[in-house]
């Protein structure tokens, strides 16, 4: 079992949330006090899937930094090149695997941070302070993520989030009834492991989480920076916003199987083998003494 301290924030109708620092930062729950059903969780959590950190981490809301999905390199799996060098980097980065430290707290909000160190400089050899902050306002769950460039030289990074979304969100209802409210995009397929992507226009649409996405769903262009995930049963639904995340231009939708208790919408910055395909230009490179901002909420509702 992990060792690692919970930081509970609240708001004033009820609404929690839960982060584990030393866990990577990692945002466990989201529950809002909803008429008729008490206190739901907005997202799937689970000690079991907590005891399992860090070989898995299928539940709440784990960052993803430097790195999203996968990269090879060399012929090598999981490592990555720069600058002539060749690196290994575990799948979605070493972000979720590092511990973070608060930094400012209070009852609804609070700040952790990920600064460079002899771990991740060995690895990840630049200088550099990540910061994450969640605020819980009205109802609604806020987070706002920092990152500063502190190396001499431009710091190549992508990064994103990936929440768990419970579904059912209540007994009430069936996972099977659940569906994406997903606005008009392209449809991205990988090619040769990632060495390549094709687009094909994908039309706005209801698209059911029974679909098998085992193999990603990958999206670009979204004409709105905003999904919301459906449960008809419940009435209820949760609304993922990043329009202040400009740059998380890709979303991946994933589940292991159409039977698990949960349902990803991952707003990212770049699609998976990002370093080795530096020519599609989705890598992010960050100025030394830069900074690199991106905001995001999530909100529990009744069905608009």
């Amino acid at each position: 079992m992990p060792d690692y301290t919970l930081v509970t924030l609240t708001d004033t109708d009820g609404s929690l949330a839960a982060i584990a620092p030393q866990l990577g930062g990692w945002l466990l729950r989201y529950a809002r006090p909803m008429p008729g059903h008490g206190l739901v969780e907005a997202l799937h959590c689970s000690q079991a899937v907590i005891d399992r950190y860090p070989r898995e981490m299928y539940a709440g809301n784990p960052i993803l930094f430097p790195l999203v999905s996968f990269n090879h390199a060399s012929g090598k799996d999981h490592h990555y090149e720069w600058n002539g060098q060749v690196y290994p980097m575990p799948q979605h980065g070493f972000g979720r695997r590092s511990r973070w430290t608060v930094v400012r707290q209070d009852a609804a909000a609070v700040s952790l941070e990920l600064t460079a160190n002899e771990t991740t400089r060995k690895d990840y050899p630049f200088a550099f302070c990540h910061r994450l902050t969640y605020r819980l306002a009205n109802g609604r769950l806020h987070w706002e993520q920092v990152v500063e460039n502190r190396s001499p030289d431009a710091m190549p990074f992508a990064t994103g989030f990936h929440p768990y979304f419970a579904v059912p969100l209540t007994p009430k209802s069936e996972r099977a009834d659940c569906f994406v409210e997903i606005p008009e995009a392209k449809r991205m397929t990988m090619h040769d492991r990632g060495a390549s992507f094709t687009a094909k226009p994908f039309l706005a649409q209801n698209w059911s989480v029974q679909e098998d996405v085992a193999d990603t769903l990958f999206l670009a262009g979204l004409k709105k920076s905003e999904l919301v995930l459906v449960d008809p049963g419940s009435e209820l639904e949760v609304i993922l916003n990043f329009e202040d995340a400009p740059q998380h231009r890709f979303v991946a939708l994933w589940a292991k199987t159409p039977e698990e208790p949960f349902y990803c919408i991952e707003p990212w910055t770049s699609l998976p083998n990002v370093f080795t395909r530096a020519k599609d230009r989705e890598l992010i490179l960050l100025e030394p003494q830069k900074t690199f901002r991106a905001a995001m909420w999530m909100e529990l509702r009744k069905m608009a």
